[in-house]
């Protein structure tokens, strides 16, 4: 599967890694996965780093994945997600995230893994 996570049980966050080819159906499934996980709706903050990723889905099937299996699940929870890229065209589908996301999540767009992180643990 070319989208994984696991879970930091010191920082309390999860950890996603998208390598290789990512499609919308691969990116479909892992939602559906990754949403219900119990100890991912419990922490609720995600360190994505989509660097090695090779993104092969348009806006508008980014926008029927988020409307179709995220929003049904998150309702009124909020979620913080720093997500890691290294190409433009991982920064522009990562902006077009954080645009269907904002009354969902509070995301940030970073090519350092010390900001990223950094960002995600502060509180205030």
């Amino acid at each position: 599967m070319p989208i994984s996570y696991t879970i930091d049980r010191e920082n309390h966050i999860v950890r996603t890694v998208w390598d290789g080819d990512v499609t919308a159906a691969q990116v479909r499934a892992h939602w559906l996965r990754y949403l219900d996980d119990a100890e991912v709706m419990a922490l609720r903050r995600t360190l994505s780093d989509i660097r090695t990723a090779h993104l092969h889905f348009s806006g508008e099937e980014l926008f029927e994945i988020i409307r179709d299996i995220v929003l049904p699940r998150l309702a009124d929870i909020e979620w913080k997600t720093a997500i890691l890229v290294a190409q433009p065209d991982q920064f522009g589908v990562s902006r077009q995230y954080q645009a269907f996301a904002d009354h969902y999540s509070e995301d940030a767009i970073f090519h350092d893994v010390e900001r990223a992180l950094a960002w995600l643990l502060d509180d205030d």
